[in-house]
């Protein structure tokens, strides 16, 4: 018997996956304290064989953060490869890589409030598409010799005081962009931390870069990548405020696919994507489990029209959305859908917040006998 859970966590995406006897977590949450017995409890699991991180928003990253933080035995970590191109320079030099951000956020012509997400669309093409040279020097591996050589530095946060540092950034900044540098030293912070935990936990780390083809081989059988491809070489090298804004990007987080033999009852893990990738999405099949693109959201709306194109989403098909409490949220592409709908949580907030369970024979999921269906308005 295979299971599907969406984790009822406060914030954000935790959906877990029992498959071709492997246990699967892919993101958890945005709650870092609480969630490894959270985890424990829903799931009766004290084991993980692959977990995966989408992105680095806050709201997929954090549990995942909690769980190796606390010891959890885990025997793979996938990451996204575009973490790779700096992360050497974050794990020596984290101080040197925030200030280099600090000079390009003061030097650019930002507008008021900006984040990280917002400044995707001014990045260079050519960053984007993380191609990468023939140096025979960047293998992956030079990254984990900095995570040894770095023991008595692994605990680093920004210091926000040192010498009033932080106060000049911001005076010079003229508080203009002072979101976006305070957004990119927490994303900066949470994805040297995932590295370094993932590393010391003992796990097998494997690198997934956006944006390439993926191979048929891939993945494993049971988990496939569908907008990103492994990589063993380091992706290539950016400015560190591009390197941030595209490992925080909702439009290049990963996107996962859990195939069946019978093509029945398979799994879409849509994180916050938009799909807006030239990628086979036919495969998923008719009444596949799809993960809700960023948790209904209707600026992802694209994403939706995407999957009835392709007739991926049917009547068949079960759209889970897992969420916090949000008034804009589910948007009209989500609530229009001709697929069933569950969601951890619904709008108007009267019904309680659940964990969504559905098990599977192989012949199509069944959801558990108390699952309350999608009451959003």
């Amino acid at each position: 018997m295979e299971k599907f859970i969406s984790i009822s966590v406060n914030q954000g995406d935790a959906f877990y996956l029992e498959r071709a006897e492997r246990r699967i977590l892919v993101d958890g949450g945005k709650s870092r304290n609480g969630f490894t017995r959270q985890f424990s409890r829903t799931t009766n699991s004290e084991f993980i064989d692959i977990l995966v991180c989408t992105h680095a928003d806050a709201d997929h990253i954090n549990g995942l953060l909690g769980l190796l933080d606390e010891g959890f035995c885990v025997a793979e970590v996938w990451l996204p490869g575009v973490w790779t191109s700096r992360l050497e320079d974050l794990i020596n030099r984290p101080d040197e890589f925030i200030f280099e951000v600090y000079r390009e956020i003061r030097d650019k012509d930002l507008d008021y409030g900006v984040n990280l997400e917002d400044t995707y669309e001014s990045i260079n093409p050519d960053c984007i598409e993380n191609v990468r040279s023939d140096d025979p020097n960047i293998e992956i591996s030079k990254i984990y010799s900095a995570i040894e050589a770095q023991e008595q530095n692994n605990e680093w946060k920004f210091d926000y005081f040192p010498d009033l540092l932080y106060y000049r950034h911001v005076y010079e900044m003229r508080n203009r962009n002072i979101d976006i540098y305070v957004d990119a030293i927490q994303t900066a912070e949470k994805i040297r931390e995932m590295a370094i935990l993932a590393y010391h936990s003992g796990a097998k780390i494997r690198w997934f870069e956006f944006g390439q083809a993926p191979t048929p081989t891939c993945g494993e059988r049971y988990l496939k990548p569908i907008n990103s491809r492994e990589i063993f070489q380091i992706s290539k090298r950016k400015s560190a405020l591009d390197y941030l804004t595209l490992s925080k990007a909702n439009k290049e987080s990963l996107v996962f696919h859990s195939p069946t033999e019978n093509g029945r009852a398979n799994v879409l893990f849509s994180a916050d994507s938009d799909l807006a990738f030239n990628y086979n999405l036919q495969h998923v099949g008719s009444d596949s489990i799809i993960t809700a693109p960023h948790h209904g959201s209707e600026h992802n709306k694209n994403a939706y029209q995407e999957l009835a194109k392709l007739n991926v989403i049917t009547d068949e098909s079960i759209l889970i959305r897992s969420d916090g409490k949000y008034k804009s949220r589910p948007g009209n592409s989500y609530l229009q859908s001709v697929a069933k709908r569950a969601c951890t949580l619904c709008r108007p907030f009267i019904t309680p917040k659940q964990n969504v369970i559905f098990e599977s024979d192989g012949n199509g999921w069944e959801a558990s006998e108390d699952l309350n269906w999608c009451k959003c308005k």
